[in-house]
């Protein structure tokens, strides 16, 4: 997406040991999205409880450090995790697994990532927040992996979109399709996952309704009103955003003009 070179890159903070640069880069930005979103997916996940007798299965897109999982089952927030990692000299591993086992963990959430950062992936699984993770391009590989999952019941994505786009959501409702065929061929019940993302407003979302279109879901952005990601890194960014924003006749008054890059928030449910 040329949408992308709007942005500041942040690859060289992706690629660490630990988060404790991702999250001084952020704390700077103001980065609060995942806050945001925690209440969101929770009332899916809410709903999911309510018709499951098992844990809830996530997969989670573009998962980095597992921040989405620090929040969600260990019911922290990016203050709280700041705190932590920032508020004195970079924790050692053993000081940040200490932290993650004195919090309430909510074993009815087991989660999967996916991402392309080994480092990143590394980290979540020894820090258990996640059961398992998977280093792979969404864009460009076959999800044939997908197959070691257990059945997932919510793919969730939190400021990803854009470094993955329409391909990445083929590959992976391709593999949900076949799960789909081969449960009716075995007789056996399969439930296909909700989908729950944010976008910034700057993405184009045609290619990926399309794609969702194509393997029967329903794809709505949620009413609620666009949701702050983080600040813009500089005055460029700011620029080349809101001219980006205009040629496409998006409004932003009352939004990007304050300084801040806005979410808006999809679910996509399966037709059948």
């Amino acid at each position: 997406m040329n949408e992308l070179k709007v942005k500041k890159d942040f690859t060289d903070i992706y690629t660490q040991d630990s988060p404790y640069e991702y999250l001084k880069e952020m704390d700077r930005l103001g980065y609060s999205i995942s806050d945001s979103t925690k209440p969101l997916y929770n009332a899916i996940i809410d709903e999911l409880e309510n018709t499951l007798s098992r844990p809830i299965n996530i997969l989670d897109l573009g998962s980095s450090y597992g921040i989405n999982s620090s929040l969600m089952k260990y019911d922290l927030t990016m203050s709280e995790l700041n705190d932590f990692f920032l508020s004195k000299p970079e924790p050692t591993k053993k000081e940040t697994k200490l932290f993650y086992k004195k919090c309430t963990s909510n074993n009815n959430l087991n989660f999967y990532q996916i991402d392309i950062s080994k480092e990143a992936l590394k980290f979540s699984e020894e820090m258990d927040l996640c059961e398992r993770g998977m280093n792979v391009d969404l864009e460009a590989e076959k999800l044939n992996l997908l197959g070691s999952f257990p059945k997932i019941d919510l793919v969730i994505a939190t400021g990803c979109i854009g470094y993955i786009g329409y391909k990445a959501f083929a590959n992976i409702l391709k593999v949900i399709k076949n799960r789909q065929d081969n449960s009716i061929k075995s007789k056996k019940e399969y439930t296909a996952p909700i989908f729950a993302f944010s976008v910034l407003r700057m993405f184009d979302m045609d290619d990926i309704e399309e794609v969702f279109e194509t393997y029967d879901y329903y794809l709505v952005k949620s009413d609620i009103k666009p949701i702050i990601q983080r600040g813009f890194s500089d005055s460029k960014e700011k620029e080349q955003t809101i001219s980006l924003l205009h040629e496409m006749g998006i409004d932003t008054k009352k939004y990007e003009d304050d300084c801040n890059f806005y979410a808006n928030f999809y679910i996509a449910k399966s037709k059948k």
